[in-house]
């Protein structure tokens, strides 16, 4: 999947700056406008759109236990989020590490349109995860299953420890050049992992 089919959003561009769900030519001030196609275009050229996944066999036990690739992990909102569904995927995606390097370099020459950067980068990382998961229901459903949505550590009683896990089962050092920190932080910052249930 290339950098060209992701579509950008500005009205998720727009939020993730802090403004309200608002399209481009919604917003007045045309610095704002300019920034943020100038952000769009920067983030664009930069990025290096990558993943990794695999898929595993998954076991629902009592009390909220999950088990997939001799991993346990007790979580109450995964386990919603994973209902009735017999497989799991685990993946990981990245926009690399050039996206960063370019944020940092403009924020010591123009920090507004940083910020407009960042916002940018989130935007397409989501984006790209959302193509990603289709390509993904799309082969499920030839098998006839379909996919939850994604969930990704940190959210809900899911610790960012199990970052740790992702890392170990998709090698994402070695495939994608992603480290974790102490804080269990991922560089390239706009980086996200994610578990997909599958189900009939």
């Amino acid at each position: 999947m290339s950098r060209e089919q992701i579509e950008p959003d500005y009205s998720e561009l727009f939020r993730y700056a802090g403004f309200a769900r608002q399209k481009l030519g919604e917003v007045t001030d045309e610095q704002m406008t300019t920034l943020a196609q100038a952000a769009v275009a920067d983030i664009s050229e930069a990025m290096n759109c990558r993943s990794v996944y695999a898929k595993f066999p998954l076991e629902l036990l009592e009390g909220d236990r999950i088990g997939f690739a001799d991993k346990l992990l007790s979580s109450h909102h995964l386990m919603l989020n994973l209902h009735d569904c017999h497989s799991v995927y685990l993946f990981a995606a990245t926009l690399g590490p050039a996206v960063d390097k370019c944020i940092q370099k403009e924020s010591r020459i123009n920090p507004a349109k940083a910020v407009m950067m960042q916002a940018a980068g989130a935007m397409f990382i989501e984006k790209y995860c959302d193509l990603f998961i289709q390509f993904l229901g799309q082969q499920e459903a030839e098998q006839g299953n379909s996919l939850r949505p994604r969930y990704s550590p940190g959210f809900g009683d899911v610790p960012l420890t199990v970052q740790k896990t992702f890392f170990e089962l998709l090698e994402c050092q070695k495939n994608l050049a992603l480290t974790l920190n102490d804080s269990l932080i991922m560089s390239p910052e706009k980086s996200v992992t994610a578990f997909v249930g599958v189900y009939k």
